[in-house]
């Protein structure tokens, strides 16, 4: 990755997306591009054959504009800011016209591996500009919390369209599998013991159409199903012990309620969740098992509002934060505790982690060093100049 700010173009088209899109095309203003931001339509779409951008933009790789841009000879920008992302193992996501932004460079580097030429590791980013904006003193009372948890609970296909249909001996061997998710790094290797009986075991009894793509194996789509049902149990799991001996309120869909007690309710992603993570005296997260190193949106949500973040481990957290400087890492559950029960009673100490992680995300993280990163990457790579996989691993 590159930092020099670019040479702006004039006109780029940036597609709607619920929580990122306008912070990207704020950013993108800001340097100077005259931004046209539109819902994701197929007439929207077809629209760019006509207003013809210097560059479009989407959050998350979306295969039919990109086909559109490889059509026109427009530059197509995707952040991909979800795992799994299916769509960017279609081979489009080859096309020259093609420039894929991944904010865990482990499956950047396994693309790059596989032959994808212009794919890049760009971690998450923060608004701070949008955030000072909000009236945090609005609502304060009801929102302080001890410890705050703010994410969604979404059964997973493999509980309601999978697991129900199993064998016995093939539902034991995938419980197995997903239990040995609980230790750190276990998913790297996942897809390696999904042999050919056991994915043709699946398929047979469940019915469930199991298929890969070009840039996907079928072992690593079940290790992805696998794995987002490890993340649903942990997730379960850790909030009830934490539940019953400690203060926490969970914020997120209603799917939460019927297996916890300390479900709190939905929290608006622009307004109620900032104040949660401000007020809140520990903020928590939880990255998922399935996702190798990088970081999710919370861990920059909770760091931009001075809000104080402690989360389990990934190697990002490494590459961008320090521990116990910026956040703090916990390694497991008794760990958790612990840490909790301790900056709950050192306040000072907690309250200056926060905001030197707040600064540490000012100076690094921001929505317009992003844009900046992207754009120059992508005016270089049409330079013909070579550009590595990420300017924070080597």
């Amino acid at each position: 990755m590159v930092s020099e700010s670019p040479h702006i173009a004039a006109t780029i088209a940036v597609f709607e997306h619920p929580v990122v899109s306008q912070d990207c095309a704020d950013a993108l203003q800001s340097l100077g591009f005259n931004v046209t931001y539109r819902p994701l339509t197929e007439e929207n779409v077809m629209g760019l054959m006509t207003t013809r951008p210097d560059y479009v933009l989407t959050v998350n790789f979306n295969q039919y504009i990109c086909e559109v841009c490889e059509l026109l000879k427009i530059p197509y920008l995707a952040w991909v800011i979800d795992t799994p992302c299916y769509p960017i193992y279609d081979k489009a996501i080859n096309h020259s016209q093609s420039f894929t932004f991944i904010y865990d460079a482990a499956i950047a580097q396994r693309l790059r591996n596989r032959g994808v030429r212009q794919v890049y590791h760009l971690p998450v980013a923060a608004n701070l500009e949008r955030i000072q904006q909000i009236r945090m003193d609005d609502e304060a009372p009801s929102l302080s919390r001890d410890i705050s948890f703010v994410a969604n609970l979404t059964k997973t296909e493999y509980r309601t369209s999978i697991l129900p249909q199993l064998s016995a001996s093939t539902r034991e061997r995938c419980a197995s599998l997903i239990d040995s998710l609980d230790q750190p790094q276990a998913f790297l290797t996942l897809a390696e013991q999904l042999d050919a009986d056991l994915i043709d075991s699946i398929k047979n009894e469940s019915g469930y159409p199991l298929v890969g793509d070009h840039y996907l194996s079928l072992a690593e789509k079940l290790a992805y199903l696998l794995g987002r049902e490890h993340s649903w149990q942990e997730r379960i799991n850790l909030i009830r012990q934490l539940e019953g001996r400690l203060s926490i309120s969970v914020h997120g869909n209603s799917d939460w309620q019927d297996v916890i007690s300390c479900y709190a309710g939905h929290a608006d992603h622009f307004s109620q969740m900032p104040k949660i993570f401000q007020r809140s005296r520990i903020n928590l997260n939880l990255t998922r098992s399935f996702v190798e190193n990088g970081l999710p949106m919370r861990v920059f949500d909770v760091l931009s509002c001075g809000g104080f973040l402690v989360t389990n481990d990934k190697q990002d957290l490494h590459k961008l934060f320090t521990d116990g400087k910026d956040l703090v890492i916990f390694r497991d559950t008794q760990d958790l505790m612990e840490i909790c029960a301790y900056y709950l009673e050192h306040d000072e100490e907690r309250k200056a982690i926060a905001e030197q992680g707040h600064a540490t995300l000012a100076e690094n993280h921001t929505f317009l060093s992003r844009m900046i990163d992207m754009v120059s990457t992508v005016q270089r790579e049409l330079r013909g100049e070579p550009v590595p996989l990420s300017r924070w691993y080597s």
